[in-house]
Formats: structure tokens, sequence, C-alpha cells
């Protein structure tokens, strides 16, 4: 009887013995599969991504070697093939702009000027380039800060010994710099603000002062202002601030139109009397006064054209952009930057300037309501309309 009961007894041992080694064979199977797995899925997820990555790289190649192509990149970015090489020099040269190891210097110069030539969101760029919208951002205000800073070699101050007598349009202004005037370009603004800057029409917009000269190479530019601000006090502004001024000797002056006084350093046309070209079509001048206006208008309409011309290229001045308040000013500084670089660079704008005039052609005429060695105010005096009059009549008198 006892040799049974240890029979039994050795048995049920033996078996969860066995039940035992089951069970850590199981485990230890268990643990080799999950192991295994775990190995080909980071190998296939590592293999996935370096595929996908290829193929972003595919893409942007793809994207950027039809820029080699001059029409193509002139509709793209604006720029010929030639001007777009020198400005990614200039600006890794003077501009101090650096790259990453994921993107190259012309790639991220392609999307800010494809940015500013289309006006397009960073979900698009990410789309198009194939990066993430933390890269896209980053390098468009890395390249938006190198434009800036190469700003200093294309917009400069009006050089005073240059005489514009050979040109048809200004030889009749003796100590002419060139022409003055504002753009309102839309904006978007945090709600609190929208008041001061709305504009007349309704539109929220920052007023831009600017100047140019007869080639239509801006010499001044003065963004940021409130939509609501008048002329006046924009151009008051420009004159007395203490850093980047507005220069006008006092024996200098621009071409001004009616929204401004005629004052010393500001010659505007008389009011009251026909003006601009549209109103010219089949007509002549029967008196001084439509002369000087005639004569008047048609040089200081150099400024219209800048401002066309810019607006034609940069689609982002044509309609409130995406970005902060401070970095659509900085984009204003920037396509004129870029403007004036074009300019020096003699780039074929034939095509372009031709919409341009077409479009002052067909625009609707409205009349405006009207230190010691530079000019610092703007007041209207009898010497200044009396020096107007004057070279009225000189003019009359040489028709």
């Amino acid at each position: 009887m006892a040799g049974n009961n240890e029979r039994e007894s050795l048995k049920r041992v033996r078996i969860k013995e066995e039940n035992d080694d089951m069970e850590l064979f199981t485990l230890v199977v268990g643990c080799v599969v999950v192991i295994v797995g775990a190995l080909n899925y980071k190998r296939y997820k590592v293999r996935d991504l370096a595929w996908n990555e290829h193929e972003r790289s595919q893409k942007r190649a793809m994207w950027l070697d039809t820029l080699r192509n001059n029409r193509k990149c002139q509709e793209q970015l604006r720029f010929d093939r030639r001007c777009f090489e020198k400005l990614c020099r200039i600006l890794r040269s003077k501009g101090g702009l650096v790259t990453s190891r994921n993107v190259t210097n012309e790639e991220v110069v392609a999307f800010f000027l494809h940015t500013l030539a289309h006006n397009l969101k960073n979900r698009t760029i990410q789309a198009l380039f194939a990066q993430s919208g933390e890269i896209v951002s980053r390098q468009f205000h890395t390249v938006l800060r190198a434009v800036v800073k190469i700003g200093k070699y294309y917009v400069k101050e009006v050089d005073t010994t240059t005489s514009f007598f050979n040109d048809p349009k200004f030889k009749w202004f003796e100590g002419v710099v060139g022409a003055l005037d504002d753009t309102h370009i839309d904006m978007t603004v945090p709600l609190k603000d929208r008041g001061r800057y709305r504009d007349r029409n309704g539109h929220i917009s920052t007023n831009v002062l600017a100047a140019c000269d007869p080639d239509l190479c801006f010499t001044y530019v003065l963004p940021g202002w409130e939509g609501s601000a008048s002329d006046q006090r924009v151009l008051r502004d420009a004159l007395q601030r203490h850093a980047y001024n507005l220069k006008v000797p006092k024996d200098k002056y621009f071409l001004v139109d009616l929204g401004y006084t005629n004052s010393e350093g500001f010659l505007a046309p008389y009011k009251g009397t026909r003006y601009h070209l549209n109103l010219w079509r089949g007509n002549t001048p029967t008196n001084s006064k439509e002369l000087f206006n005639l004569r008047h208008s048609s040089a200081r309409n150099t400024i219209e054209r800048a401002f066309g011309c810019m607006k034609k290229r940069w689609a982002i001045m044509r309609t409130n952009s995406f970005y902060g308040k401070k970095t659509q000013v900085r984009i204003i500084n920037a396509c004129v930057i870029l403007h004036n670089f074009l300019r020096f660079e003699k780039m074929d704008e034939t095509a372009l300037m031709n919409e341009v005039e077409q479009d002052l052609q067909n625009a609707v005429v409205q009349e405006e309501d009207g230190g010691e060695d530079y000019v610092v105010s703007v007041r209207q005096t009898e010497e200044w309309n009396k020096f107007r009059d004057d070279l009225a009549a000189k003019m009359w008198n040489d028709y």
C-alpha cells in the first residue's frame, strides 16, 4: 500500500515538472517570436523611411531641374536663370545665408521666391518641395533675413549729383531727384488693430511710402504705417524720424501728386486742372498750367510703373498674406530689394512692363484730396508756389 502511494507521488511530481518545462518552452518561443518580429518591423520601417526620403529627394530634384529652363524659371520664380544663380551667390556671400544638410542653398531660395511670386501657404510649399512644415517655415525666415541684409546694396539714397537732362520726361524739371508716392498693400492684422489699418476703401492695409528714380529703382521705402494714416502724416514721419529718414536736399525736390502739399522739396501739380495721362487722350494743353500738369504727370508716372511692376511680379503684394504683421512688413522690404536687384541686373522685363502699361491705361482715375541741409517739414509757401508758376511759364514759352 505504501509502495502504491509513493509511485503516485512520483508520477504527480514528474507530470508537474513536464508542465513547467512546457510553459518555459512556450515562454521562450514567444519571446523569440516577439524579438524577431520587432527586428523585422524595425528593418522594414527603416527601409520604408529610407524609401520615402528617397522619393522626396527625387521629387525636389525634379522640381529644381525644371528651373534650369529659363522660361520655367521666370514663370515659377519671376527670375531668369542667370539672375537666380547670382542671387543665390550674393545671399550666401553678403547676406550670410547658411543652410542645413537637409536642404541646399538653391532650394531654399527657390521656395522663398516661389512663395512671394504666388502667395502660397506653408502647407502648399511643404507638398511641393516634400519638406516638413518646420523646415519650410524656418528656412523661409532665414532667406528673408538674408534678403533684408543685402538691402543696403540695392536700395540706396538719392544721388543728388545725377542729372536727368537726357531723359525726355524729366528734362523739364531741373533739380528733380525722382518721384514719390504711396501705395496701400493689404495686410493680415489682429482683430484689435483692424480699425487703425482700415483704409478709406474699407480694406485692411498698410500705407507704404516710396520714392524712385527715372530708372524705376526705389530709393526709399517706408512700410508699416496704418492704412488709415494720411499721406501727409506718413511723409512727415519719413522726414523727421531719427533712423532711416527721407533726405531731400534744399535745392532738390521730388515730384508728388495732389495728395501732397506743394511745398519745398515736393513739387505737386495744379489743382482743378487736368492731370492724369488718361485725361489727355486726344487733347492738347491750352495754357501753361495744363502743359505743366501734362509733363508733371508723364514724369511722375515712373513711381506708378514701379509699383505696378513690383505688384505684378510678386502676388504676395497684391493680397494679404498669412504671416504676422512684422513679417509682412519685412516681406514688403524684401520685395522692394528684389525689384531693385533685377533692375540693376538688367533682366528683360518687356512683357511685364507691357502689362503694367496696359493696367495703367485702363485704371480708373481718382483725384486725391488734397537737418539744416535737408527738408524737414511739409508746408505750403509762396516761394514754392512762385517756383512752380515760373517753371510752368517757362515750359509754355518753349512749347
